[in-house]
């Protein structure tokens, strides 16, 4: 199961398209942190003797109005307040800084975490990661773009089976460093993506061995196949792989979302995702509908902790 570590605290109806499976070659953001390491490392190093609420407001100020001036995704994001959630044009501004804001706190809050520093988490319906990590199957759990997943991570213990994490493999050398650094602590491996698609031999063996497997699945990369859906509203596409995979093995799925509720509190929400289903097809949408709900009831409540930064909906 997983753990609080040492010195932690607490711890829509879908409607598929008739053309349900399609493929896409469009580039979309790629998630790396900017910046060199030296500069992650000295940021990890201040970190330890400046209060964390005083490095949100240099963020704020300085940093986030940087980036809505000279950053190509502003304009995504704008488009998800304004076009998804129907707010006016000036709410919409100010929606877009402030989800700004929140993704300066999630990377700042990476790098406290790396400096040391400790955060309290809620759990919601633990009891269902305790029962999957109980059987001799191993299990998927499906992440998104949405909140900050990655810390879970940092803090929480894997007791009863490893847990392994599908990592994006080109991120910066420092803090691939520190992520392997906390992951292992807690017996949590990382599975990077190659170009070579090694990673998926990894995964696979890694259920095969009876260990849980970590998937975004909300973002499609290159040539992937994918799933056309409604999504709070509009369509868009999501990747078929996670999936499939999870329908053909017949494998049990959570959803694991990881929302930032107070400077150093998150709030975990956990959910079996529904598998039922007499094909392959079958269970793969319902998979899919499932975790689609889960997330836009999330996003109900957080609208701001959307973090993928691109034109996300297909129209």
């Amino acid at each position: 199961m997983l753990k609080p570590s040492l010195n932690s605290a607490n711890i829509s109806p879908l409607t598929l398209s008739k053309k349900t499976i399609v493929s896409t070659t469009e580039n979309h953001w790629q998630g790396r942190t900017d910046g060199t390491n030296w500069m992650h490392n000295a940021l990890t190093v201040f970190m330890r003797f400046v209060p964390l609420r005083f490095m949100y407001l240099i963020a704020d100020i300085f940093v986030v109005p940087f980036y809505l001036l000279f950053s190509n995704s502003y304009l995504a994001i704008y488009h998800y307040f304004r076009k998804i959630h129907n707010y006016n044009p000036i709410k919409s501004f100010f929606s877009t800084y402030k989800n700004y804001c929140q993704f300066s706190k999630n990377i700042l809050d990476k790098f406290y975490m790396f400096s040391g520093g400790k955060f309290d988490f809620e759990i919601e319906n633990m009891d269902l990661y305790e029962s999957f990590s109980k059987k001799n199957d191993g299990f998927l759990i499906f992440s998104a773009h949405v909140g900050n997943y990655e810390l879970a991570g940092y803090t929480l213990r894997a007791t009863d089976k490893p847990f392994n994490a599908l990592v994006f493999a080109a991120e910066a050398d420092i803090i691939m460093k520190n992520r392997t650094k906390l992951f292992a602590g807690n017996n949590i491996k990382m599975i990077p993506v190659t170009e070579d698609m090694s990673h998926l031999f990894t995964l696979n063996n890694a259920l095969e061995k009876g260990e849980s497997v970590s998937i975004p699945a909300d973002r499609v990369v290159g040539e992937q196949k994918t799933f056309a859906t409604t999504f709070l509203g509009r369509e868009a596409l999501f990747p078929a792989g996670p999936f499939l995979l999870a329908a053909k093995r017949d494998l049990d799925v959570l959803s694991i979302q990881v929302m930032k509720v107070a400077t150093k509190k998150y709030h975990i929400y956990i959910k079996a995702l529904d598998k039922y289903g007499a094909s392959v097809q079958e269970r793969s949408m319902n998979l899919l509908h499932s975790y689609i709900t889960h997330i836009e009831t999330v996003l109900r409540t957080y609208p701001h902790q959307w973090f993928n930064f691109y034109e996300f909906w297909k129209s």
